[in-house]
Order: C-alpha cells, then sequence, then structure tokens
C-alpha cells in the first residue's frame, strides 16, 4: 500500500521549537588533536594542523527545523549562471523539510530520515543538514564571543576564487586529489558611534549519521581544513562544528582553533567608500611572498568543570613546527579587498536567494561568475524568476522573492517563497551596499517583535533581511 506523507505533520514539524545539544569540552578538543596527528603523521599535511580548544556556549541552543533550513538555502545560493539553479534550491527545501522533528521538544531526525533513506543519500543528506546546523551554532558561539556584532556566511571558495589563480597545493591534501580548505567565511560587522569594523571567521560543517567515533574523525579533518586559509600569515578565529544525527536526538560538537583577524574599522564615512569601490581583479599565486614561519600550537585550554593533569582530560604537549604560509593567505596589504569581496558576496547571496540574479552579478567579480578577466565589461544577462511579493502577517513589510510549488496527493499545493524585504531589495539592486547592511536587521528585529503567522504557515526570517515562507494551498 503506497504511503501518504501527512504533510500537514510536516509543516508543524518545521514550526516546532526545538532544544539542540552542544558539547565543546577540553577532552574533547584534546582526543581530536591526538586523532589528526596520527592521522596525518605521514603526510605533508600535519604541518597545517591547528590545536583546537573549547567554545563559549550554552550547553542547548533554541531553534526550529525551519530556521535550520533557511539557514542552509542562503548558505548555499552561490553564484554561477546555470539555469538550473533555481530549481535545484528549490528541490533542497522540499527534499529535506520532512527530515527534522522535535516531538518532545529534542530535535532529531524523522522516522522517514532516519530509516528509510539509503546510505549514500544519508552521507548527502548529513552534510546539508551539517551545514545548516553548524550555522545555527556558530552564531550562537559569535554572539558570545563578538556581542553586538552581526555574522554573514560566504562560501569559501566562492570568496577565494577572486583572488586566486592557483588551486590548493599538494601540501596540504591526505589523499591523492583531495582538497583542503574550510566550507564557509563568516563575516562580521559592527556600527557604533559613527565607526564600523569588519572582521574575518573560517567556519568547517560536519555531518555524520554514524557512531561518536566519526564526529572525532570529522573535527580530526576540520583541524587541517581550517588551518589552510589565514590573512598576512595570521591564523583567522576558525570554528569547526561537527553535528551526529539519529532518531533519538540531534547533536552538535563545537571547537576554535584560535586566530583572530579584523579586516578593516573606521570611521563611517571611509566604510562607505569601502563598500562603494568595487574590488579589484586579484591574481595572486599561492605562497607567493612569506617565508616559512616557526609556530607553536598550544595545547587545549580545560572547559568548565575540567582539571589539567587529571586522567579525564589528556594532555597534549606543545610542539614548536616549521610551517611554511598556508596555501591561501591572502597578503596583509590586501586586507580591504578582501573585506570589499566577503561584503559583497553577502549582497549576491541575498539577491540569489529572493531570485534576482541580474542584480546579483553587479555583486561578483568577473572570475566568481564564471567569466575571463580580459572579458568586456558589459552586463551579464542572466534570467531572473523574482516576480512575487508578499506582505508579512498583520500588515507587516512587503517581501520580494520568488516561489516554487508543487501538487500534493489531494489536490493541494505546497508552496515555497524565498525573499528579501522590499526596501532592502530595492537599495541592493540600486547598487546601495551600506544602505542594505546598515539596515539587514530591521524586518528580524520587527518579526522578533510583532510575529503572528497564519495558522499552519512556516516563517523562517534572517537578519540579513531573507525570509522563506512555506504554506500549503487549498485546492
Amino acid at each position: 500500500m503506497e504511503v501518504v506523507l501527512d504533510i500537514g505533520w510536516v509543516l508543524r514539524s518545521l514550526n516546532r521549537p526545538a532544544r539542540l545539544p552542544v558539547s565543546s569540552t577540553a577532552s574533547l578538543a584534546a582526543e581530536v588533536y591526538t586523532r589528526a596527528k596520527e592521522a596525518k603523521a605521514e603526510t605533508s599535511s600535519i604541518v597545517y594542523l591547528k590545536a583546537p580548544s573549547p567554545v563559549e556556549v550554552d550547553p542547548i541552543l533554541h531553534t526550529r527545523p525551519a530556521d535550520i533550513l533557511r539557514e542552509l538555502s542562503v548558505a548555499t545560493t552561490f553564484l554561477t549562471d546555470s539555469p538550473f539553479v533555481p530549481v535545484a534550491r528549490h528541490w533542497a527545501h522540499v527534499r529535506y523539510c520532512a527530515t527534522l522533528d522535535s516531538p518532545c521538544g529534542q530535535l532529531r531526525l524523522s522516522k522517514n530520515a532516519a530509516e528509510a533513506v539509503v546510505h549514500h543519500h544519508k552521507v548527502a543528506q548529513s552534510e546539508q543538514l551539517g551545514i545548516g546546523l553548524a550555522l545555527v551554532v556558530a552564531r550562537a558561539v559569535l554572539a558570545k564571543k563578538y556581542p553586538r556584532w552581526h555574522f554573514d556566511a560566504v562560501d569559501a571558495d566562492v570568496a577565494l576564487k577572486a583572488g586566486f589563480i592557483d588551486d590548493v597545493s599538494d601540501d596540504v591534501r591526505n589523499e591523492p586529489g583531495t582538497k583542503k580548505r574550510p566550507d564557509y567565511f563568516l563575516i562580521g560587522r559592527h556600527r557604533a558611534d559613527g565607526r564600523a569594523g569588519l572582521r574575518v571567521v573560517v567556519l568547517e560543517c560536519k555531518g555524520t549519521h554514524g557512531p561518536p567515533g566519526d564526529v572525532i574523525k570529522q573535527l580530526g579533518d576540520a583541524c587541517l581544513q581550517v588551518g589552510t586559509v589565514a590573512v598576512g600569515n595570521h591564523p583567522l578565529y576558525g570554528l569547526m562544528i561537527a553535528s551526529r544525527l539519529t532518531e533519538r536526538r540531534i547533536e552538535s560538537f563545537a571547537l576554535d582553533p584560535p586566530g583572530d583577524v579584523e579586516l578593516w574599522s573606521g570611521e563611517d564615512e571611509a566604510y562607505a567608500q569601502l563598500l562603494t569601490e568595487p574590488p579589484a581583479q586579484e591574481q595572486w599565486a599561492r605562497n607567493e611572498t612569506h617565508p616559512v614561519t616557526t609556530l607553536t600550537q598550544q595545547s587545549p585550554q580545560p572547559g568548565p568543570g575540567e582539571t589539567r593533569g587529571t586522567g579525564t582530560v589528556p594532555e597534549v604537549l606543545e610542539e614548536p613546527a616549521q610551517v611554511p604560509p598556508p596555501p591561501y593567505n591572502i597578503p596583509e596589504d590586501r586586507k580591504r579587498w578582501l573585506a570589499q569581496v566577503l561584503s559583497r558576496t553577502t549582497a549576491a547571496s541575498v539577491l540569489m536567494f529572493a531570485g534576482d540574479r541580474s542584480a546579483a552579478a553587479g555583486y561578483g567579480t568577473l572570475r566568481q561568475i564564471g567569466q575571463p578577466d580580459d572579458a568586456l565589461p558589459f552586463p551579464l544577462e542572466w534570467a531572473d524568476t523574482i516576480g512575487r511579493k508578499i506582505r508579512m502577517p498583520g500588515g507587516g513589510p512587503v517581501l520580494e522573492g520568488t516561489t516554487y510549488s508543487m501538487p500534493i496527493a489531494d489536490g493541494r499545493r505546497l508552496e515555497v517563497f524565498r525573499g528579501v524585504e522590499r526596501r532592502l531589495h530595492r537599495r541592493l539592486a540600486d547598487g546601495d551596499l551600506r544602505g542594505y547592511l546598515n539596515n539587514a536587521s530591521r524586518l528580524r528585529r520587527w518579526w522578533t517583535a510583532r510575529r503572528r503567522p497564519p495558522p499552519g504557515d512556516v516563517f523562517s526570517v534572517g537578519e540579513d533581511g531573507t525570509a522563506m515562507i512555506i504554506r500549503l494551498l487549498d485546492k
């Protein structure tokens, strides 16, 4: 007998609040680092390993499956001229909207996602959901470390493509042909008292359906991936977050290889000029200018309630290492360039999420959007899918975006809308990046204060002004 999925249950599950446990301890950091060194002992990539430390984060985070899916959707919005991208993005929403549940308040895999998905699809499922979960955890960690800062995710490959002409080197390959670099940059911004600041964090996202040992292995791999990017040969603050997904519960594990880089700071007027200027078409090769340096890997520090030197916290000896410059080392004098690339790529992702591909093209470099560097400076003709307006409940702000719908067995239709607040869209389309960034969080603040969604409809609103709506339409 054919089993028909209860769409009402799906929407209720997406809306239901859920608890996400997060673990971050010194003993976890020491175990991960020990395993990472063992795995990389016979490879030249061991010199790039970063020793992780625990992070400050609440042991239980509160989220919803809908928010995890929206984080995934915005983060995986790429600059590309493929005509199939909008369909693929819609498929990602529909494919994973029935995978998460929290019947007793604990986030977990749905029964269908845990039992009815074959192995190779589970790998894709855990990788994709791992991105959404990692971004939820990363925002919580960064909110404690950098209060009053807002961070946006930028795909690392998309950003690095704007400046590097060589691929990753053999020095950071664990297996032949395996490239090692982090998944995302998180660009943070802060404005107060007429001044603005920008900083950058790297993020590696992992996910598994397997046993706890798989989490240790994945975090060990991440110790290498977050160490392959630097600015001026200075290590970046680099979060590594792995999530274990089971039908009983989903839990995340977070560690922090230390580092910190401020990209830019200055007066508001200089900030406006920074965002107005398009980044140069850089073409530097990896490891151009920086010599080998000696770094000391720091031992993980004890977490709350833990002590060093006991049987519960393995000791990790400090060991100086001759470390060549990271393969992706943005020169010190190109911090401004990186700030421009990351800021503009953030704008492009928001526009692509809402379906305005033509406006998004104006925020990417030629290399990012797959064009030769000597291409003529004519605008790219990208077909748009934007064209739907939806007003938020209670006479709220208007969203502009794109809608996809699919038929349900009983004659109704499931509709997925992705968009951005109308005034923010207008600013971005007009090239007013500063105006967008200064006002991006207003939609989220309005929603938090006044939200009264219609019964059965699913709303998820981000700090970047994006919104996702999933609802069931009558026959």
